[in-house]
């Protein structure tokens, strides 16, 4: 992988594809850019392709966050910038939804477009007459998270996690070896994330304001409040697209990878996205 340096941090990064529009793929929070490894190369057939792992993954350093998705945002438009890699689609799992979202509104000259996946944004439900309490208790749940990751009790802490975005029991004994362990080394990044409030409710005014497309997508086995957040994003935007992947769940670049890979060349590759 290559390496951006700043004086802060270092970012290491891999570039794939020669041809197409500049695409970023942004990893959640208990994995890194290695996740992308079955949807890169097929995306890299027809567009440019950039991986990297965020601040404190993989190759990736620099001092803890006091602002996670603000952090994690300037970190990206730094090696947007730095690369000339822009405007640029990015495409965020999970966590770093909020991430892309805080990049689009703060640096809209860097993003043609967004995708992303199951962006946990619980906050957006608090109101929700039907999945309100249960928002609440989600809150709650990445609070006792955390305290398990500061009791060092780290694969009790990544175990719920992963069980949190399914709805079949055993999630976390269905996962294969190598996504465990990466889950319990990255679950205290996890905690660092979900300390800041922007990572469960996003700026709402600022996501109103973006005129670029976004896709929101879900897997058809999520839990019910995923598709809910889905839905209260898309409603939110002013050029939103939600899909539903039918036998997909939260991670959709591991379990589907093809079907996955689909979804997004339809959003990306078929229309034309402005550049000004």
């Amino acid at each position: 992988m290559t390496i951006h340096r700043t004086d802060r941090l270092q970012l290491a990064y891999e570039l794939r594809g020669e041809t197409g529009d500049p695409v970023v793929l942004i990893h959640g929070s208990l994995a890194d850019a290695r996740s992308w490894g079955l949807v890169a190369p097929s995306l890299s057939a027809s567009l440019q392709v950039l991986s990297y792992d965020r601040r404190g993954y993989g190759s990736s350093t620099g001092p803890p966050r006091d602002r996670a998705v603000r952090d994690d945002a300037d970190d990206l438009a730094s090696l947007l910038v730095a690369t000339e890699f822009y405007p640029a689609h990015l495409v965020a799992h999970s966590y770093a939804g909020a991430v892309a979202l805080r990049v689009a509104s703060d640096r809209p000259e860097l993003v043609r477009s967004l995708s992303l996946h199951e962006p946990p944004l619980l906050g957006l439900l608090t109101d929700d007459p039907d999945l309100g309490v249960e928002a609440r208790a989600g809150i709650q749940q990445i609070e006792r998270v955390r305290a398990q990751v500061r009791a060092g009790k780290r694969e009790d802490a990544a175990r719920e996690v992963v069980d949190l975005f399914s709805v079949r029991p055993g999630a976390w004994e269905r996962a294969r070896p190598e996504v465990r362990r990466a889950a319990i080394e990255y679950v205290g990044n996890w905690s660092e994330e979900y300390a800041d409030p922007e990572a469960v409710i996003p700026d709402l005014a600022a996501v109103h304001d973006l005129w670029i497309p976004v896709l929101v997508t879900t897997g058809a086995e999520s839990p019910e409040w995923v598709q809910r957040i889905a839905q209260r994003l898309t409603s939110a935007l002013r050029n939103g697209t939600e899909q539903s992947i039918p036998d997909a769940g939260h991670a959709p670049h591991v379990t589907v990878p093809d079907r996955y890979v689909a979804v997004l060349l339809s959003f990306l590759v078929e229309r034309v996205v402005p550049t000004v």
